[in-house]
């Protein structure tokens, strides 16, 4: 339970965190409207598996990384429409 705990918190802090970092960057990096746009949708993705791979090929709390990459993947499904629908 205490891994779905922090799978749910990173899951929902993730997209945020990273839409917030690419607008702040945004603004002290010169790009046109299509790479900015880019950058803000990229920032939304969720977490890849590859991370769940690497932590269980080196014992690093595999269970609680999975959680991670799990729910992130699904809060994606409802943030990801929302930024497109900000950034189009």
């Amino acid at each position: 339970l205490d891994d779905w705990k922090v799978g749910l918190i990173s899951g929902i802090w993730a997209p945020i965190c990273g839409v917030a970092v690419a607008l702040f960057v945004g603004l002290f990096v010169d790009l046109s409207d299509q790479q900015y746009a880019m950058l803000i949708i990229f920032s939304a993705l969720p977490p890849a598996v590859l991370n769940y791979l690497l932590a269980e090929q080196l014992k690093f709390e595999p269970e609680k990384i999975a959680s991670i990459v799990l729910t992130g993947n699904m809060v994606s499904a409802l943030s990801i429409p929302i930024v497109l629908a900000f950034v189009l």
